[in-house]
C-alpha cells in the first residue's frame, strides 16, 4: 500500500512538473531569426505519434497580411520529399534550440519542393489575449421577411432564385493570403474536410460552399466506433496514450451521428488548459463554440494537386473558443454544446426510417449545417430527379420559449429536396442573425413524407353561392384548381362573414401562403427587426403554409404599421395623431384593413395563386 501512494505522489508531481515545463515553453525571437539555421518540426504522419522533420530557415517575410509576418522555410524527413507540404500539416510547430517558433500554415501552389511559411508563435497567441468577450445581445441586424418564404413556390421562372437559395446565405471569409501573382504567393494550407455519409449529389451541391471556406472534401473514414455523444470530456493527461500535444492530430467534428463532417489540423501550443492550433484560421467565425477531438492519422497521401492527411475522429477532448486569421484556440477538458437533430423520413415507398444527428452551435454554420443535413437526408432515399412531392414538419424546441412550428409540402419536377432543406434552414439562419444571448437550441425534429408524383395545381376560380349576405351569414366557397395535365380540382368550404362587418362592398381573397404574405409585405413592408427572441419566434410561427389556401376578407380603408405591427382600420382621431407634426418616424400607412383570415383545410395539392371577388354586405 505504501508503494502505491509513493508512486501516485510521484505521478502527481510529474504531471506538474510536465505542466509546468510545457507552460514555460520558450519563444523564439523574430529579431534572433538568421536565414540557414536549422530546426525541427513535429506532426503525424500515421498514427497519434508525432515525428521529427527538419527545418531549414530560408527568411523572414514582411507584412504577408495587415501587421503579420511569416517565416519561409525548407522542410525534409519522412514522408515530406515525396509529399510536400500537405492539407492537415497546418498548425505544425516548428522549434529552433528548442523554443517554439511557430506553426507551419502557409504553401505555394504547385510546389516542386516542401517549401512553406511559418505563423510565428506570439502572433497566435497575442491574436486570442483579449480574453472571454462574447457576441452582444441582439438585435443587431435588419432582414428581410421574404428571405423567409422565397423558397416557399416551386415554378419554372423560379430556378434562378433556388439556385441562389439553394445554400442558406453565409457570411463566407476567403483565407486572408497574400493577393495571387499567377500562383507565386503564399497561401494558407487547405484544410481537409473528412465527409463520411454524404450522397454525391449533396457534395456536388455544397462542395462549392466549403471550397469557399478554404476546405478540401476528402473521403472520410467517419468517427471511431463509439457513439460521440456518449464519451466525457476529459483533460488529457501528458502520461495518457495518445495525449494531446504539439504536433498532435486534432478534428473538429461540423456534423457527427449518422453523417460525420470533421475538418483536420494539428496543434502548435499548449499552456495549461490553453490549446493554439492551426496558424491560420478555420473560418474566420470569432468567438464560436466547436467540438475538439483526438484524431488518428490513416495516411498522408502524396497528390500532385495537393498531397493531404486523411484522418480519423477519436475521443473528444475540448472546446474550440475562439476562430481568427492567426490560429484557433481551444480549452481542453471543456465539452462543447450541439444540437440534437432528429430527420424521420417516410419514404416514397412506405419505408420508416429515422436518422439522428448532433450539429455544430454557431451563428453562421449552423444554418448551413441543417441545410446541408436535411437536404442529404433526403437524398439518402429519394431521387433529385423527376417529379417528387414533399411533406415537411419541423419542431424546433428553444430554452424557456414556445417551439417553432413548420410545416410545408414542395412539389416540382427538380430542387424539392433543396426547398425541403431551406424550409427549415431558413428559420434557424433567422433566430441565429439577430445575436440573442438568451437563444439555446434543445433540439431540432424534422418529419418528411415523399412521394414519387406531381401534386402541383393553380388556383383556376373561387365562385360563391350569392353575392349579397348579412354579416353573421356563412357563403359557400367554391375552388377549382387545374393540374399540370389540364385535370381540374374542385373543392368547396363554407366561410361565415364575421358578425362586425359594417353594411357595403368587401373583398374576398383566396390565395397560397406565399401571395398572402407577399400582400402583407407590399402594405407593411418588408424590413424586420423584432424587438426580442420571443417576438421573432412568434413571426416565424405565423407565417402562412405553402400547403394551404387563406382566404382573407377586407376592406379598402385606411390604417398604420406602427413598430413592425399592422393596425388597420384605424379611426381617423388616431390616424391624425400619428401624422401630426410632433410625430415623426415609426409609423407607415396602410390601406386595407382586414376583418378575417381562414387557413382552408390542407388539400392533397400545393395550389399557387390568388382571385379575388366582391360581394356586398347587406343592412
Amino acid at each position: 500500500m505504501m508503494r502505491r501512494n509513493v508512486l501516485a505522489v510521484v505521478a502527481v508531481a510529474l504531471l506538474s512538473l510536465n505542466g509546468e515545463l510545457r507552460a514555460r515553453t520558450e519563444f523564439f525571437r523574430l529579431d534572433d531569426l538568421k536565414p540557414g539555421m536549422k530546426g525541427i518540426g513535429r506532426t503525424v504522419f500515421q498514427g497519434t505519434t508525432p515525428e521529427e522533420f527538419q527545418v531549414e530557415i530560408l527568411g523572414l517575410m514582411r507584412g504577408v497580411g495587415p501587421g503579420t509576418n511569416a517565416v519561409l522555410a525548407r522542410f525534409s524527413g519522412g514522408p515530406l520529399e515525396r509529399t510536400g507540404v500537405f492539407e492537415g500539416m497546418s498548425g505544425t510547430p516548428v522549434f529552433i534550440d528548442g523554443k517554439l517558433l511557430g506553426a507551419v500554415a502557409f504553401s505555394f501552389e504547385f510546389a516542386k519542393e516542401a517549401i512553406g511559411g511559418i505563423t510565428p508563435i506570439t502572433q497566435m497567441v497575442d491574436a486570442f489575449a483579449e480574453g472571454g468577450a462574447t457576441l452582444e445581445s441582439g438585435p443587431r441586424v435588419q432582414v428581410k421577411k421574404s428571405m423567409l418564404w422565397d423558397y416557399l413556390l416551386p415554378s419554372q421562372d423560379a430556378a434562378q432564385r433556388v439556385s441562389l437559395l439553394e445554400r442558406v446565405p453565409l457570411e463566407l471569409r476567403q483565407q486572408p493570403a497574400v493577393a495571387r501573382y499567377g500562383g507565386h504567393s503564399l497561401v494558407p494550407i487547405a484544410t481537409p474536410l473528412s465527409l463520411g455519409g454524404f450522397a454525391p449529389r449533396a457534395i456536388e451541391a455544397f462542395g462549392p460552399q466549403f471550397r469557399a471556406l478554404g476546405l478540401t472534401i476528402l473521403q472520410g473514414s467517419g468517427a471511431s466506433a463509439a457513439p460521440q455523444a456518449a464519451v466525457a470530456v476529459k483533460k488529457p493527461a501528458a502520461t495518457e496514450s495518445g495525449t494531446i500535444e504539439p504536433g498532435s492530430n486534432i478534428s473538429i467534428p461540423l456534423v457527427r451521428g449518422d453523417l460525420d463532417a470533421s475538418a483536420g489540423g494539428t496543434v502548435t501550443y499548449i499552456d495549461g488548459d490553453r490549446l493554439y492550433a492551426f496558424g491560420h484560421l478555420l473560418f474566420s467565425l470569432g468567438f464560436t463554440e466547436l467540438p475538439m477531438h483526438k484524431a488518428r492519422a490513416i495516411t498522408v497521401f502524396p497528390s500532385l494537386q495537393s498531397s493531404f492527411k486523411i484522418l480519423e475522429t477519436l475521443d473528444p477532448v475540448g472546446t474550440i473558443r475562439q476562430d481568427r486569421a492567426s490560429g484557433i484556440y481551444g480549452v481542453l477538458g471543456q465539452k462543447a454544446r450541439m444540437i440534437p437533430m432528429a430527420v424521420r423520413m417516410t419514404t416514397s415507398r412506405g419505408f420508416k426510417k429515422e436518422l439522428k444527428y448532433e450539429l455544430a452551435r454557431d451563428q453562421f454554420l449552423t444554418p448551413f449545417l441543417v441545410n446541408l443535413t436535411v437536404f442529404n437526408s433526403i437524398l439518402s432515399s429519394e431521387r433529385a430527379l423527376g417529379f417528387s412531392t414533399l411533406a415537411v414538419k419541423g419542431r424546433i424546441s428553444i430554452k424557456g420559449e414556445k417551439p417553432v412550428e413548420i410545416e410545408n409540402r414542395f412539389s416540382s419536377e427538380s430542387n424539392t429536396p433543396a426547398y425541403a432543406s431551406l424550409s427549415i434552414a431558413l428559420p434557424v439562419n433567422f433566430l441565429l442573425a439577430f445575436g440573442y444571448k438568451n437563444l439555446e437550441f434543445e433540439k431540432m425534429e424534422v418529419d418528411i413524407t415523399a412521394t414519387e408524383e406531381d401534386r402541383a395545381a393553380m388556383l383556376d376560380s373561387i365562385r360563391i353561392d350569392r353575392g349579397e349576405v348579412r354579416a353573421g351569414e356563412a357563403v359557400d366557397l367554391r375552388i377549382t384548381a387545374r393540374k399540370p395535365n389540364g385535370e381540374i380540382v374542385e373543392e368547396s368550404y363554407p366561410v361565415k362573414i364575421p358578425p362586425d362587418v359594417t353594411p357595403g362592398p368587401i373583398t374576398l381573397l383566396v390565395a397560397d401562403g406565399l401571395n398572402v404574405m407577399a400582400a402583407d409585405t407590399r402594405e407593411q413592408g418588408d424590413d424586420l427587426i423584432p424587438r426580442d427572441l420571443t417576438q421573432m419566434i412568434e413571426f416565424i410561427n405565423n407565417l402562412r403554409k405553402n400547403n394551404r389556401l387563406y382566404a382573407r376578407i377586407y376592406r379598402r380603408e385606411p390604417g398604420a404599421v406602427v413598430r413592425g405591427e399592422g393596425l388597420p382600420g384605424l379611426p381617423p382621431s388616431i390616424l391624425s395623431i400619428f401624422r401630426s407634426d410632433r410625430t415623426a418616424g415609426g409609423m407607415s400607412p396602410i390601406q386595407t384593413s382586414a376583418f378575417m383570415e381562414y387557413e382552408l383545410p390542407a388539400s392533397d395539392y400545393v395550389i399557387s395563386g390568388a382571385r379575388t371577388l366582391t360581394l356586398r354586405i347587406k343592412s
